[in-house]
């Protein structure tokens, strides 16, 4: 449906998916927090597991780091399909 909205009004965006909740690491699946980065003004996120190396930053909005997640999840789990 917010995709529908967006290309209503002229907008042609992805849709991000619900912003609230649902972002997990693309590696182990542990919950993913975006957060903004106050040094480069940019949002990044972060997986709190330790030992998973995976991050992703320099974004420079909340929602395309929150695509970038979601893309980079989709592309992790058919390296094993």
């Amino acid at each position: 449906m917010a995709r529908a909205v967006a290309v209503r009004h002229g907008m042609d965006r992805a849709y991000a998916g619900d912003e609230r909740w649902g972002w997990c690491c693309p590696r182990c699946d542990r919950d993913v927090i975006v957060s903004d980065d106050p040094a480069s003004e940019t949002f990044r996120w972060e997986c709190p597991t330790e030992g998973c190396r995976a991050v992703g930053f320099g974004f420079r909005s909340r929602r395309r780091a929150r695509i970038a997640l979601r893309e980079y999840r989709e592309r992790y789990r058919n390296v094993y399909r």
